[in-house]
């Protein structure tokens, strides 16, 4: 009948809602009771508002209604494609267990000169411990905020600008530690520290600049003077090497000309006394004696050399003819023949002689 159809439709509808309420319930179920985590995740669950467990990387039952997984806020720093750093503040049940990038917002301190500097750091960290990172600090991204800005300041406080301009690594190494020493309590391993900017403020820039260049300027001074210096004892030790190499080739030139005259010498007189021996043995066979040669000879030489430099004036020797006369005389078997007989006369006049001078008498 229609009233019976119209009954059994209802009916129908009737069950098709209950098995789709059925089955939405256990659809509602299964996502409360399964949950699937990504590798290098984790998943905090709490039972009735008590910490209950951490999901690992794979599939995972909890009891539905139960157990709820515990939401996280995070402030998460990326860099974009151009370099600028972005943050992100997001919340979420999944809690990235890789390295990540925490950004110190960019503070204010002072270096031990008085010169006020602008700060902005990285951190790369990474959660190794879940359960520390949530229930041990109530705003964790505030707390290493504040940490950083302390240590910052003690840090940049111990030196001046241009010591924290030359010793970025050793700043970097010394945050590590100290950011290791602080938030490891807190479940954060720090990877990694690096300055990204330190900037003086824009009104001590032209200072700085002056300062550098009249401390370049200094410097470049200290360079030239040092090289100067440099030059002039390289220079003396030259001429001090070139006078020392220039004594001994002189003592050794010396030494080898002493030794040159020596034999010379030597020479000489052996040539000489080669030749009296000559001398002596040709005067023997001719029967005269080699002094009456040598003695004739230079009376020869003598009046040559007179009459070559009397020059049309008169000389008058106080000297005998004849006794020169029997000097030569006797030469005759020296020269090989007798030669023609010397006039005896004397060659001053006998007004001369008459009256001879005491230096003439002490002559003859």
């Amino acid at each position: 009948s229609p009233k019976q159809s119209r009954e059994n439709s209802e009916m129908w509808w009737i069950s098709l809602i209950v098995l789709g309420v059925i089955l939405l319930i256990v659809l509602v179920i299964l996502k409360m009771s399964i949950f699937i985590v990504h590798q290098a995740e984790g998943i905090v669950i709490e039972r009735v508002g008590k910490f209950q467990r951490i999901l690992s990387a794979g599939i995972n039952f909890v009891v539905p209604f139960l157990d709820r997984p515990r939401s996280f806020t995070w402030r998460q720093t990326s860099i974009g494609a151009d370099g600028t750093i972005m943050d992100n503040i997001q919340s979420s049940v999944r809690i990235d267990l890789r390295e990540s990038v925490f950004n110190f917002l960019r503070q204010e301190v002072y270096t031990k000169d008085t010169l006020l500097v602008e700060v902005n750091a990285l951190m790369y960290y990474r959660i190794s411990d879940i359960k520390h990172a949530i229930y041990e600090i109530d705003d964790l991204q505030g707390a290493l905020s504040n940490i950083a800005e302390t240590q910052m300041k003690e840090v940049f406080g111990r030196m001046t600008f241009s010591e924290a301009l030359e010793s970025q690594e050793q700043i970097n190494e010394y945050l590590k530690g100290n950011f290791t020493q602080y938030f490891q309590r807190w479940g954060i391993t720090v990877q990694r520290m690096e300055l990204l900017d330190l900037m003086p403020k824009s009104g001590t820039v032209e200072v700085m600049k002056r300062q550098m260049i009249a401390e370049r300027s200094r410097r470049a001074e200290f360079i030239r003077s040092e090289g100067q210096k440099s030059a002039m004892k390289l220079r003396a030790d030259g001429r001090k090497i070139v006078s020392l190499n220039m004594g001994v080739a002189d003592q050794e030139s010396l030494r080898k000309r002493s030794e040159g005259e020596a034999f010379a010498r030597v020479e000489l007189a052996r040539a000489e006394s080669t030749s009296l021996e000559a001398l002596s043995t040709s005067a023997k066979q001719d029967g005269s004696s080699q002094s009456e040669y040598m003695v004739a000879q230079r009376y020869i030489d003598l009046f040559r050399e007179m009459s070559d430099n009397a020059e049309h004036k008169h000389i008058y020797l106080p000297y005998y003819i004849a006794s020169m006369n029997g000097v030569v005389g006797n030469l005759e078997t020296a020269f090989g023949r007798r030669g023609p007989q010397i006039d005896t006369s004397p060659l001053v006049p006998p007004s001369a002689l008459a009256a001879p001078t005491q230096e003439f008498q002490d002559l003859d």
